[in-house]
């Protein structure tokens, strides 16, 4: 990810291994912060004014047991700036967005049109 090459070598090198930790804890999705509307399901790693946007993938195995599997997706990585178009979280909306994915306030839109 080219966004996480751009960062302090500090803030990457925790961010990182914050990333690498989920992999072996027991419920990624309790680790950190998990995120409102508009992108609930995806959840905060938090290093400074830094954050690193993941959610989780799990798989639904055909008897319908949970598959306890981690893969995170990183899908946004920057600094923190409330009200600014550069923020993690608007950038986070962004990619998710261009991805093809759905956003709880794009389910909002559609349904006020």
């Amino acid at each position: 990810m080219e966004a996480l090459s751009k960062l302090p070598t500090r803030i990457r090198r925790l961010l990182l291994e914050k990333t690498g930790a989920l992999a072996e804890c027991e419920d990624p999705k309790r680790r950190h912060k998990a995120l409102d509307s508009p992108l609930r399901g995806y959840f905060s790693i938090r290093v400074s004014r830094y954050r690193a946007i993941y959610t989780v993938k799990e798989e639904e195995l055909a008897n319908g047991d949970v598959l306890v599997h981690v893969q995170v997706v990183v899908v946004a990585v920057g600094m923190r700036k409330e009200g600014d178009r550069r923020d993690v979280y608007h950038l986070a909306r962004k990619l998710i967005r261009q991805a093809g994915f759905e956003l709880e306030d794009d389910e909002l839109e559609d349904g006020a049109s």
